[in-house]
């Protein structure tokens, strides 16, 4: 139910004592220190570090029916983030798949009591989370290397060397895991548009506009990933005449001869 609110009022509540203060503040001193160049390994080297392979820019549409708490006059301010909950390459696919969501952080205004000259109420606040999910084909810059996994058998023939002798059989196991192909989230930039479903009476007489509690939101979320996997990469002197793609090639052509 409104409430008036009267500009003749003359009651004024007695002013509370603030319980905020500054506690203990102290000014810090400079601490001297002595910087040293770094240092490394010299020499021709073969390191494991993350590879990019792959550098995204992904394009997410959403659209989503949100509601406050309570009705609103307008919107203040509103804050918002992108967090990625899953980013999954199927292996040996360029197959992406990624999850999240946008959190967003409403700050708005509502109508406690209205006049013909003015309106007063508080400015309360709703935090919503808007889940997204898609699956996208990304190019590699560099191709991930999976893992190998394989069983062999052999048998052997009986005492009379004429029939396999099924008394016995042998095998062989191989597995080499890989590493996990992971992704991290660079920027993000989101576009949106919100449509506001007014139909609650709220601020008569000052205004015929009218309160809202539901919106709805479209979103066009563009997210920049990289794409990453721990690889070996060769780390050659300066003018040794080495072309590191042709390393590349052949570690990846002759990593598992040897086993």
């Amino acid at each position: 139910m409104n409430r008036n609110c009267s500009a003749n009022e003359t009651n004024i509540s007695p002013q509370q004592t603030c319980e905020s203060s500054v506690i203990n503040p102290t000014t810090l001193c400079e601490c001297d220190n002595h910087c040293y160049p770094p240092c490394g390994r010299p020499g021709p080297l073969v390191v494991k570090v993350p590879v990019v392979l792959a550098n995204c820019k992904i394009q997410i549409d959403v659209e989503s029916d949100l509601q406050l708490e309570q009705p609103a006059f307008d919107i203040k301010t509103v804050d918002k983030k992108v967090c990625i909950t899953q980013c999954h390459l199927v292996p040996y696919t360029n197959k992406l798949f990624i999850e999240g969501y946008v959190q967003k952080n409403f700050q708005y205004s509502t109508v406690g009591c209205a006049n013909a000259t003015s309106i007063s109420g508080d400015v309360l606040h709703s935090t919503l989370r808007v889940p997204f999910k898609c699956c996208t084909a990304i190019c590699f810059d560099k191709m991930p290397i999976f893992g190998i996994t394989s069983k062999d058998k052999s048998n052997v023939l009986d005492e009379n060397m004429l029939c396999l002798d099924n008394r016995e059989d042998s095998w062989k196991h191989f597995n080499k895991p890989q590493e996990p192909v992971f992704c991290e989230l660079e920027w993000f930039k989101i576009l949106e548009s919100d449509i506001y479903n007014r139909n609650l009476q709220c601020a008569q007489p000052f205004t015929t506009e009218n309160c809202f509690r539901r919106f709805t939101e479209k979103m066009v979320i563009y997210v920049g990933i990289k794409v990453l996997q721990k690889q070996q990469v060769y780390i050659p002197c300066p003018g040794d005449g080495i072309d590191p793609r042709e390393m590349e090639k052949g570690y990846v052509e002759e990593k598992y001869d040897e086993v």
